[in-house]
């Protein structure tokens, strides 16, 4: 135990000899991996007892290391090696390295379908481990509080239900590959800022400028419940705090997000990570709870040693934070397993390729369809595909960004799909409205593929499909692939639809847009980023191999001035500059930034859908919408009421029938409308469950959703705490949010309700 501070060494006595005895009786089973012949590679103890034995036998300056994940060979302990990989094993970390592109988050969350992300998460997973890595900085789960946010496209939408049961399977399915999942960016980071050069920072409401004040309902009801879902469902191995501030204190530093809420409330038994330069101010994280600094900023040697030597960290402190990180090493088998290799020709490309096609297609959105889909190839001869974004493939920028093994895109996909069944194909870039409307004129089916840009570091300035709307860059660079270089889309899809009235748009974007052009045309399909075989995908679905089974995540608005954030004024979005701020903050890097925009989540828990509802506002397209090549009909609804541990539950059925005449996806959705009391309103109607299922023609399935306690709940700022609102609460099922046929009553707290 040299070097180990004799306060420590007191600290750690009476432990280490509980654990040294516990080592002595048990049976010698020693790790396989590269862990060695040390007393805590006996594999029969607990994950508590192998981590306290290694944190007595750690020097000081190994424990210091193990912060910013340095090796420690004096105890067998390896570095810890990260990459960015939320839509793919390519991240930053990797270097530039190709992997699978996978489709966005957006959609992953499309689909509605927990088992299809954890196949997502598995693929992605695996790639991380081929390329020798130990964890994984994903997935992303912040709510689209506004659908100009540049990283949307990373994130599942605006509902924290869905967002939540996406998160649950992406983990699951990473973390089955012997990699750490690291569920991301807690909290309320929900923005990039406005007016900034991608991956940096934007100028006017920033992510590392901004204060972001909330009350405790609106986090725990929106902002907190997917990474609740992420930590207490799926048991996320680490979760990475982020840049902004919340009331007053930054994320890092923040001992209600890591410790009272994240430790305490969710019993989180894992580490913390931060975000790059997230950690800056040394003694008040490692105080509130942050565990490892993935880039050195504030958990240097000299910064750790200045921060003991004062007293504002105890060595007690410092040993809690280095033991957290052991533990959950040992429980997730870090030193039981040899060394990933990095040999990314371990890759089952083709079996990657294939689920990101399946969740791109599973994720597609049909919006309208006036009967130019599928791709009638008995009438359709010719196909004139139009627009520059049709000739590229589209992704968001970033850290997360993935150099794709190859790339499909939409012009490719069509093409090839059309040439199978003798169509012929001519391409226009849409940059002469005169010669894109001749084409258009001269054949069967004009295809307009449209895209926006998002990234990383910047906000989109609006949702157009024009130049003025385009968000940041690609990383690396490449300007011919973003919005910037497409001229204005939305003038060429109107142009396009006066000279063909078989007109399709589709779209690749990474969150909601407007659509001012939409009654004019035949059919509209959203494909999101939809991975580096899109093309592929979105071929599939307009010739009807695949039915489209995506369901919108996140409304589209008809006007811009609908959207939440859009009624406050810079209060609500981006902040309002705060000129008397001060920077007070502990660090040796002259760059980090001094908070000066205030912003106030001042539409509480009505974010998304649920402030359309409650303000009664119509969207161009709602929450949860999408259309089949089948029809469905609901019917049969049954409430059971029932009590799991003494609090309410119930079981919900319905029946699902394809009426149609092709088979398709039905997704049938159920939303929960409770009371209100008096200063707690209720959104009219919030998602509680949802099924996805495939049915041939005629089919019908009878379909069972579980609902718990918290379906029933909300939070009780009073009582710090969950609470059943009494009363009379209205189950609703349907297709959509605004399409709900079927509904029913089930009554709370002894109430009694008509039909309840």
């Amino acid at each position: 135990m040299t070097g180990i501070a004799p306060r420590r060494a007191l600290a750690l006595a009476v432990l280490a000899g509980v654990l040294l005895a516990l080592a002595l009786a048990a049976s010698d089973a020693r790790a396989e991996g590269r862990c060695g012949s040390y007393s805590w590679c006996d594999t029969t103890l607990s994950p508590e007892a192998r981590a306290g034995l290694m944190l007595a036998a750690m020097s000081h300056s190994d424990e210091v290391g193990i912060l910013t994940g340095q090796a420690a060979t004096d105890v067998g302990l390896p570095p810890i090696k990260w990459t960015d990989g939320a839509v793919g094993a390519g991240g930053v970390g990797s270097g530039g390295s190709p992997a699978t592109a996978m489709p966005a988050g957006m959609a992953l969350a499309a689909n509605f379908d927990p088992a299809m992300a954890s196949g997502y998460g598995a693929a992605v997973g695996a790639e991380v481990k081929h390329r020798g890595f130990d964890g994984d900085y994903g997935p992303t789960v912040n709510i689209m509080r506004t659908p100009l946010g540049g990283r949307t496209f990373e994130a599942y939408g605006e509902d924290p239900f869905l967002a939540g049961q996406t998160a649950v399977g992406w983990i699951e399915g990473l973390q089955a590959q012997g990699v750490m999942a690291d569920v991301k960016h807690y909290a309320a980071n929900n923005q990039e800022g406005q007016v900034g050069a991608s991956p940096l920072f934007g100028v006017y409401g920033g992510r590392p400028f901004t204060n972001v004040h909330a009350d405790t309902r609106t986090l725990q009801e929106i902002e907190f419940s997917a990474f609740e879902a992420a930590i207490r469902k799926a048991h996320s191995a680490t979760a990475m705090c982020s840049y902004n501030l919340l009331n007053g204190v930054y994320a890092c530093a923040n001992s209600f997000l890591l410790g009272e809420t994240l430790r305490g409330l969710w019993g989180f038994d894992g580490f913390v990570v931060s975000d790059a330069l997230a950690c800056h101010e040394t003694a008040q994280d490692l105080n509130a709870g942050l565990n490892f600094d993935i880039v050195g900023s504030c958990y240097t040697a000299p910064q750790v040693e200045a921060a003991l030597a004062d007293g504002s960290v105890t060595q007690a402190t410092l040993d809690r934070r280095v033991f957290e990180i052991l533990r959950k090493l040992f429980a997730v088998g870090f030193f039981d397993h040899p060394t990933w290799p990095n040999d990314p020709a371990q890759d089952n490309r083709s079996a990657d390729t294939a689920v990101a096609d399946h969740t791109a297609e599973g994720g597609s959105v049909l919006l309208r369809n006036r009967g130019a889909l599928p791709i009638n190839v008995k009438k359709v001869h010719s196909i004139a595909v139009i627009g520059a974004a049709a000739k590229h493939a589209i992704f968001g920028g970033g850290s997360s960004q993935v150099s794709p093994y190859s790339t499909t895109t939409a012009l490719q996909g069509i093409t090839a799909r059309a040439t199978q069944a003798g169509i012929r194909v001519s391409y226009d870039e849409g940059t002469n409205l005169q010669s894109a409307q001749a084409l258009a004129k001269s054949s069967d089916l004009a295809i307009v593929v449209a895209a926006d840009t998002e990234a990383e570091g910047v906000d989109k300035p609006c949702m157009s499909l024009t130049p003025q709307c385009s968000g940041g860059q690609a990383t690396p660079a490449n300007p011919e692939a973003t919005q910037l270089a497409f001229g204005d889309q939305d003038k060429l899809i109107s142009s396009i639809a006066s000279a063909n009235t078989n007109t399709v748009v589709v779209l690749e974007t990474g969150a909601p847009v407007l659509t001012p052009w939409r009654e004019s045309i035949n059919a509209l399909l959203e494909t999101w980023y939809p991975g580096q075989d899109g093309g592929t995908a979105t071929a599939r679905v307009l010739f009807g191999d695949a039915d489209p089974g995506g369901r919108l995540p996140a409304t589209f608005p008809q006007r811009e001035s609908d959207i939440p954030t859009a009624s406050g004024g810079m209060a609500r979005y981006p902040g309002t500059i705060n000129p008397t701020s001060n920077c007070t903050l502990e660090t040796t890097l002259p760059t980090v930034p001094c908070p000066y925009y205030e912003e106030t989540y001042s539409e509480g828990v009505m974010v998304g859908y649920r402030w359309y509802d409650r303000q009664r506002i119509i969207p161009a397209y709602p929450f949860g919408f999408g259309l089949s090549y089948a029809r469905f009909k609901f019917s049969g609804l049954t409430i059971e009421p029932r009590t799991s541990s003494g609090e309410p539950s119930a079981s919900v059925s319905m029946n699902v029938t394809n009426t149609g005449a092709r088979s398709g996806w039905a997704v049938p959705e159920l939303y929960v409308s409770l009371p209100s009391l008096a200063g707690v309103p209720q959104p009219p109607r919030q998602l509680k469950g949802f099924a996805k299922v495939s049915l041939a023609p005629g089919q019908s399935q009878r379909v069972t959703m579980q609902l718990d306690a918290r379906a029933f709940s909300y939070w009780s700022d009073t009582a710090n705490a969950w609470r059943v609102v009494p009363g009379c609460d209205t189950i609703a099922v349907g297709s959509s949010s605004r399409q709900l046929p079927l509904s029913g009553v089930i009554a709370q707290g002894g109430a009694s309700c008509p039909g309840g």
